[in-house]
């Protein structure tokens, strides 16, 4: 049984006698032997029992209070036992006063005045010189004061308690009167022990003068405690308090600074209280009152300041509220130092581990959910740490603009770190909601805020996790929309989460009649709601969801036009938001087939509405600044909306709508001085500016790029919108005038920019460069358009900008393709002299490829990202407005866009695997097509393309050869694993197929890579230039695309290999395609499986020097090989059946040996001894075992690196001087013997 905190409490005796005018109270008077009072009816005292409780308080007790006994046994001490209480006589105290006084008074009686003098003077000296005047204050104050006596109590010896000290008597504070003179200032300083005095050295020991007085054997008395320490601030100002006090005792263990000298230093990372690192040197020094000491010592017995990690994360989860939230205070210091190393804004301690980073995030992640719903201080700060675990670690170095952040919104950012536990922070978030809800302070309700938006920006698929968790979206709409204290910012989060996905879109659509409230206070209190409101009715409406409000608020929505068409001028963003709205309903209206529910809304209450009047009105309130420009857009994209969708569903197909629009706005594009004139001229200069220095320039320099991008796509598709129908012949007249040749040059400019390199590297970023692809787009509709604008030139530019589109121009991208492929007609083949055979014609032409391409620009049909500006198809077909995330969009197979270089090839990868291709499943029903029909048509279209962009210096769209080579290896690759009963069955070793092979590489051999027919003299250089900023990606990373990172292309260069030696019959451009893989580029393992593992098929490569494909036939001559493996296979391929090699191959097998053999050709390579034993061995074995021709060609190779490569026979053609060092050389390592067999061929 745990001992209790109070012992026996011991009565005092009721004999003891009462001070004079003590109470006579039944409660202090009693006649039994116990003194308890006698029992007595209150009817018997006609005194209340507050007046006897004021006349005994008034009266005061005596005799000392009961004396608390522990109850547990005190150790005996030693000396004499005393009774449990001695109470002595009480004395007066005027006595003892007098008698002093009198003593005092004889002792100055007997001193002369020099004595008292000099007392007076230590006495001011001592004190001050106001002590005279404090004695006559404190003899009045004693004279004035009534006369009590005290009763004193006899001293007894404090011993060590183990319990908590009792409570003490009330006590009266008395302060003295504070003069000028005895206030001091101190210089602030840590309180630390008073240095001690040094103790003198001993004499020394040879002095013989010193006298020794002896040792002293007595008992040392205990030495004064140090000024500062616990012990003397006991005695100083609680000298009744107990020595050894258990709540103190953890001070007892403090080291004094002087002892951390000589301590080492700590290795483990420690904080201070705001959770910053504190410095190694630090640990040791910091003194105690600064708080960084309460905590254990360390494992060596040391307590040094500032908080481990496991110190920090125990207090977080301290039963004790107050030191819990100190804790959380500590973590959430903690998590923003993360960040900072994470960042790169912070050194990582050597204590902590790179590895052990990600642990701690997710501990300082679980401490602060847990704390998440806690009210107080403690669910401040714990909401602090997940904000810093969220948001802060989100940071970048540099802050992003406002408006650059919200253009992220866009876009997935991306998966986030795998220490968030989403499943426990949500719900414990819907908690936090419902507890700060009842807080004043709305700090921490901003952050949760934060903290959901940027989770939610991450992936769509936590953006979904947070709409299905239940009650979370209620209580945002209750904390932040449906009180007088409305927030924009959950505004901005619901259009984030309805941007997701449709499922969420439709989630949300269900609450969102709680916001007409800010659409119905006109002017509204904060506008930032009223835009909001506006733009998340638009997402919705961008699904096709919830246009019906259109109609149910159509008063309140006309009410609305009429505010912002008087306030246009000075709120642009409500403005732009306004005709944004216009523009999606508008769109919903053109097919009411495609809105979900159908019949949202209709074109007979759009026109009844008079959205278009109401927009045109607009521009009259507009400006000609840049400021304006988005207002510009959005007017134009809307009025380009209403004028398309009165061609479907007006009378005469819109003419009259289209009429009237021309009308409103034909003036001002053509007058000099007119507003979308100057708007359109302005963003021209804008955009050209930019572009041109776009190279030194970030997110915001893409940003205003985009702004006139915008701008200048918005006019281009209103002048789109206002032609007469393609079906009514060629374009007599445009609706209204635009500088169509800057256009032409700016997008020229644009479509070629290096800029586009940088796409797959800025991340989420990419998100900006969408404006620019819509622009491209809808240029390429208006070059369509243009009389002087030929077929192969518009082909030329729809090749090159199909390469440009992001994910989200899927719709446009499959337009183009399909256009595309429709203009390739028998008739336009035979008037460029393409010599296409009639059979392909035939069989469908490059329609049989169709299915194959759309396949290719969008390779999941579950996934559809809504285009820049809505279409009624993109209504009914998107599931997230958000493009993807970087890593996704650009290195993985999901998304097809932006096309690579060889798209026109893919058809060959379904085919590939057209046992797991879902395209085969998805085939029209009259598609009726072999492999070599879609190999013949993708061959096709390939070679067009490439010629198509050669002509026009689209270099960049070119095929290299690389992916030229790889899409060739496609077509014999068919084979592998196919068995025919034939061999004419086989793709390859069709005619036309074969034709178009050897077409698509010829530009890429030795032959077309020269300059003049002479190899020699300059260096090779390819007819189609790379160009030279760029890296073009060799075989292996080309093969990536397809094979994937599970499978080397090694592995596929192998099953080539063997396909080659078991059906080729020597095909010549079989033989080709294995050469490219074994150039010096390569790893040697290339090279080893063709020489080596496959020697027996070297005889069947004829390939000549000219045939080969390569730009620079010395990609396969340096550096030199010098693996001995490798050189033993170049001698047996010369050597064996008397030079069985032939062509290229030979000419690569007699460099590689001569080149180890004849010094001039070595170059230095490999050590000088380790060159002449390789050489003299290889020198012997050429001339034992080689034949005639064989020998005449080692001995006078000759080739000079970086001057060309020098083709048969004039690379076998010496010098006099070289003859001469060279038979020096052979004389002096192969003897006479070797000189006689080389003397006529180097004489």
């Amino acid at each position: 049984m745990a001992p209790s905190l109070v012992g026996a409490v011991f009565e005092r005796p009721s004999t003891s006698a009462l001070a004079p005018g003590a109470s006579t109270s039944t409660f202090t008077q009693s006649s039994f032997k116990t003194g308890f009072p006698q029992a007595q009816h209150r009817s018997q005292n006609k005194k209340s029992a507050f007046a006897r409780a004021r006349e005994a308080k008034a009266a005061g007790r005596a005799d000392e209070p009961p004396v608390v006994v522990p109850s547990n046994p005190v150790p005996p001490t030693v000396g004499p036992s005393t009774p449990p209480h001695v109470v002595a006589e009480p004395s007066p105290p005027d006595d003892w006063r007098a008698q002093i006084s009198r003593e005092n008074e004889a002792r100055v009686g007997a001193m002369t005045e020099e004595e008292r003098e000099e007392e007076r003077r230590e006495i001011l000296e001592r004190f001050g010189p106001g002590i005279g005047d404090v004695l006559k204050k404190v003899r009045r104050a004693r004279a004035a004061a009534p006369s009590l006596e005290v009763s004193n109590s006899a001293s007894t010896p404090v011993s060590p308690s183990t319990t908590r000290p009792s409570s003490r008597a009330e006590r009266k504070l008395r302060f003295a009167e504070v003069t000028p003179s005895d206030v001091h200032v101190y210089e602030s300083a840590p309180p630390s022990p008073r240095k001690k005095a040094l103790a003198l050295p001993p004499p020394d020991a040879s002095d013989t003068e010193v006298v020794s007085l002896g040792q002293y054997s007595g008992k040392v008395a205990d030495e004064e405690p140090d000024e500062g320490t616990p012990e003397y601030i006991r005695r100083r100002f609680f000298p009744s308090a107990p020595a050894h006090n258990p709540d103190l005792a953890w001070m007892d263990d403090t080291l004094v600074p002087s002892a951390f000298a000589s301590l080492p230093p700590s290795s483990t990372l420690r904080f201070d209280l705001s959770g910053t690192p504190l410095a190694a040197p630090l640990h040791a020094s910091l003194p105690t009152h600064l708080g960084l000491h309460h905590h254990a010592p360390d494992a060596d017995g040391v307590q040094r300041a500032g908080y481990t990690l496991d110190d920090v994360f125990m207090m977080s989860r301290s039963g004790v509220r107050a030191q819990r939230a100190a804790g959380l205070r500590m973590v959430a210091g903690v998590a923003r130092w993360v960040g900072a190393v994470q960042r790169g804004d912070a050194d990582l301690d050597g204590a902590l581990k790179v590895a052990e980073i990600s642990e701690l995030k997710g501990r300082v992640v679980a401490a602060g959910i847990d704390a998440l719903a806690e009210r107080g201080a403690l669910g401040v700060h714990a909401v602090e740490v997940v904000w810093e675990c969220v948001v802060g670690w989100a940071l970048g170095e540099e802050a992003l603009d406002v408006d650059i952040e919200s253009a992220m919104d866009g876009v997935e950012l991306g998966v986030p770190d795998a220490a968030f536990p989403l499943a426990h922070l949500l719900p414990q978030t819907v908690a936090a909601l419902q507890t700060q809800a009842e807080s004043p302070d709305s700090s921490s309700r901003t952050r949760i805020l934060a903290i959901l938006h940027r989770l939610a920006r991450q992936t769509n698929e936590i953006a979904t996790e947070i709409v299905g968790t239940p009650n979370l979206i209620s209580a945002l709409f209750r904390t932040f929309l449906l009180n007088a204290s409305a927030d924009a910012s959950a505004l901005d989060l619901l259009i984030t989460l309805a941007s997701s996905t449709r499922a969420n879109a439709q989630t949300l659509a269900e609450p969102a009649d709680a916001l007409l409230r800010f659409v119905t206070t006109l002017p509204p209190p904060d506008p930032a709601l009223l835009i909001g409101t506006l733009t998340f009715y638009a997402v919705l409406a961008s699904y096709g969801l919830y246009a019906h409000i259109a109609g149910t608020a159509h008063i309140l929505l006309a009410a609305l036009a009429e505010y912002v068409l008087e306030s246009a001028v000075t709120d642009r963003k409500l403005s732009c938001a306004w005709a944004g709205l216009l523009e999606v309903w508008i769109v919903c209206a053109v097919d009411p087939h495609r809105t979900t529910p159908e019949h949202e809304i209709i074109w007979s209450q759009v026109a009844a509405w008079g959205w278009a009047a109401d927009v045109l009105a607009l521009r009259g309130s507009l400006g000609v600044l840049q400021e304006d420009w988005g207002t510009w857009a959005a007017l134009w994209r809307a009025e380009a909306a209403w004028v398309e969708g009165a061609r479907v569903n007006g009378v005469r197909a819109g003419e009259a709508d289209r009429a009237k629009c021309v009308e409103a706005v034909k003036a001002g594009f053509e007058v000099k001085d007119g507003k979308e004139h100057l708007v359109v001229a302005g963003a021209i200069a804008a955009f050209a500016q930019d572009l041109n220095e776009i190279g030194r320039g970030g997110a915001a320099k893409l940003k205003r790029l985009g702004r006139s991008a915008e701008a200048l796509m918005a006019a281009i598709r209103l002048w789109l919108a206002c032609l007469p129908p393609a079906a009514d012949g060629p374009l007599s007249a445009p609706p209204f005038s635009l500088p169509f040749a800057q256009l032409s040059d700016l997008c020229a400019k644009l479509v070629t920019h290096p800029l586009w390199a940088r796409v797959p590297k800025c991340g989420p970023g990419y998100v900006f460069y969408r404006p620019l692809t819509r622009l491209l787009s809808v240029y390429l509709r208006l070059s369509q358009r243009l009389p002087d604008v030929s077929q192969d030139v518009w082909m030329a530019q729809a090749l090159s900008i199909l390469s440009r589109l992001l994910p989200g121009d899927e719709e446009f991208a499959l337009q183009i393709v399909q256009e595309i492929l429709e203009l390739i007609t028998p008739q336009w083949a035979h008037g460029r002299v393409l010599n296409v055979p009639q059979i392909m014609w035939d069989r469908g032409g490059l329609a049989v490829i169709a299915p194959f391409l759309a396949r290719a620009v969008q390779p999941r049909t579950d996934v559809h990202t809504a285009p820049w500006y809505a279409s009624p198809n993109s209504i009914q077909r998107a599931t997230t407005l958000r493009l993807p995330a970087s890593s996704a969009a650009f290195s993985s197979r999901d998304y097809g866009l932006p096309l690579l270089r060889d798209w026109s090839l893919s058809p060959l990868d379904h085919l590939l695997r057209s046992g797991t291709s879902p395209v085969f499943a998805e085939l029209p029903s009259g598609w009726d097509a072999s492999e070599v029909d879609v190999t013949r048509a993708a061959l096709l279209l390939t070679k067009i393309a490439r010629e198509v962009a050669s002509r026009f210096s689209f270099v960049v769209f070119v095929l290299t050869r690389e992916e030229a080579v790889f899409g060739c290896m496609k077509v014999f690759m068919l084979e592998h694993g196919q068995t025919h009963e034939e061999a004419t069955a086989e793709v390859f070793r069709d005619q036309v197929v074969g034709r178009f092979m050897d077409d698509l590489l010829a530009p890429f051999t030795a032959s077309k890579a020269t300059q003049s027919e002479s190899v020699s003299g300059a260096p090779l250089s390819p007819v189609i230039p790379s160009p030279p900023t760029q890296t073009q990606p060799d075989l292996e990373q080309v093969a990536l695309r397809f094979l994937g990172p599970a499978t080397p292309f090694y592995q596929y260069y192998t099953d080539f290999v063997a396909l080659y030696d078991a059906i080729s019959f020597a095909h010549p451009t079989f033989a080709r395609l294995l050469l490219p893989p074994t150039s010096m580029r390569y790893a040697p393992d290339y090279r080893r499986h063709l020489w080596n593992d496959f020697a027996h098929v070297l005889r069947s490569v004829r390939t000549e020097p000219m045939d080969v494909l390569s730009g620079d036939l010395g990609e396969y001559l340096w550096p030199v090989d010098t693996d001995a493996q490798m050189l033993g296979a170049y001698m047996r391929a010369l050597v064996k059946d008397g030079g069985a090699v032939h062509g290229f191959l030979r000419l690569v097998a007699t460099h590689h040996v001569a080149c180890n053999i004849w010094p001039d050709l070595r170059d230095g390579i490999g050590g000088e001894q380790l060159g002449e034993e390789r050489a003299e061995k290889l020198l012997r074995a050429v001339v034992d075992q080689g034949g005639l021709e064989v020998v005449r060609e080692v001995s006078t190779y000759r080739q000079v690196r970086g001057e060309g490569v020098e083709l048969p026979p004039r690379c076998f053609e010496l010098s006099a001087e070289v003859k001469v060092s060279r038979l020096e050389y052979v004389r002096r390592l192969g003897g006479e013997a070797v000189v006689q067999r080389l003397e006529g061929l180097l004489r």
